[in-house]
């Protein structure tokens, strides 16, 4: 088959069917201007069927955007005025802030009365002994206290 024939499927070759203007290879019929031959489709017909097609695109992404923005807006209002999870939260927090602080409260004033009713001398007393008995132990626990003072006093200055 002639290269001329393979460029023309369907009666029509590539320059005729891109409107172009060149006669080289085109029948006698069409020679003078391709683009004046019967059921040839202009290159700017399809330009502007491809700007029109991504105008009409775009204007329906616009569109759906537009209508999703609309949706989420719809959801978070409704979410901002149903709050009962997060009152439900927020009350299940205080009642544990409630029972939390009830019960260190309460060993506070266990160690108050404590140091109110207690003898020095015994306390005294009892001091020497467990550094004697357990010095290691004793070191440790009065360095971590220390440590915890020094800490809580430091983060009062900062």
């Amino acid at each position: 088959m002639d290269q001329d024939q393979n460029d023309q499927v369907g009666g029509m070759s590539d320059h005729q069917k891109f409107g172009e203007t060149s006669s080289f290879g085109s029948d006698s019929a069409s020679a003078s201007n391709p683009a004046d031959a019967p059921g040839t489709p202009q290159v700017y017909d399809k330009v502007d069927e491809t700007s029109a097609s991504v105008r009409d695109r775009a204007l329906q992404m616009k569109t759906q955007l537009a209508d999703k923005l609309e949706t989420g807006a719809g959801r978070l209002r409704q979410r901002a005025t149903n709050t009962e999870k997060i009152d439900n939260a927020i009350a299940t927090t205080k009642q544990r802030v409630a029972q939390t602080s009830d019960r260190v409260a309460a060993g506070m004033e266990r160690s108050a009365d404590w140091l109110r009713n207690a003898n020095v001398t015994s306390f005294q007393q009892g001091l020497e002994r467990q550094v004697r008995e357990n010095p290691g132990r004793t070191l440790l626990i009065a360095g971590a206290i220390g440590y915890l003072l020094g800490r809580a006093f430091k983060g009062k200055d900062a």
